[in-house]
């Protein structure tokens, strides 16, 4: 399911324009992203929780050559499902 179906999905459930629909999914789609850069978190309930990961460096390899190369620090997103989501998802 792409951004654009539940976008279709939304204003048809909520009798509004598809624009209108969009603009809110943007509006919380960017909301989560702050929460992620300042907080390092966001919740949502009866769903699932995001989390901002700090990775630290490690030596990797290129697949392609087999030649080793050091993969850099970085923060990375990381979700956990709640347990009635993950018990949906495995009917």
């Amino acid at each position: 399911m792409t951004k654009e179906d539940i976008a279709t999905i939304v204003a048809k459930t909520a009798n509004i324009r598809k624009g209108v629909a969009e603009n809110s999914i943007d509006v919380i789609l960017n909301c989560m992203k702050q929460g992620l850069d300042k907080d390092g978190y966001v919740t949502i309930r009866k769903f699932g929780y995001f989390q901002a990961r700090n990775k630290d460096a490690r030596m990797g390899r290129n697949p392609r050559t087999g030649e080793s190369a050091v993969i850099t620090a970085r923060r990375v997103a990381t979700f956990r499902p709640y347990k009635p989501l993950k018990q949906e998802v495995n009917k």
